[in-house]
C-alpha cells in the first residue's frame, strides 16, 4: 500500500487552523475583558481595542488608569480584568 499526499497542503491547512483559534481565542478574551471591566464612566470598557493578524494579536487600553485598576483599584474588579479573564479564557 503506498500512500501519497501533498505535504504543502497539510501545512498551510494546519496554519490556517491555527491562526483561526488564534483569532478566535482573541475575540473571546476581548469580549471577556471588556465585560470584567469596570463601570463608572464606561470609558474604560468602551476603550479596549484588539488589533493584529494571522498569529497575533494585541488587546490594550489606552486609558491610564487601566495598570490601577489592573491591580485592584476597583472595588467591582478587586482582582483586576486581564488576569481573570485570560484564566477563564485560555484553559
Amino acid at each position: 500500500m503506498k500512500i501519497t499526499f501533498n505535504n504543502k497542503a497539510l501545512i498551510k491547512s494546519v496554519n490556517d487552523d491555527v491562526e483561526q483559534a488564534v483569532k478566535n481565542t482573541s475575540v473571546k478574551l476581548l469580549n471577556k475583558v471588556r465585560q470584567l471591566s469596570p463601570v463608572r464612566s464606561g470609558l474604560f470598557k468602551n476603550s479596549w481595542r484588539m488589533s493584529g493578524n494571522k498569529k497575533k494579536y494585541t488587546i490594550s487600553n489606552p486609558q491610564p488608569y487601566g495598570h490601577a485598576l489592573e491591580h485592584g483599584r476597583s472595588k467591582q474588579a478587586p482582582r483586576g480584568v486581564v488576569g481573570p479573564s485570560i484564566k477563564t479564557t485560555i484553559k
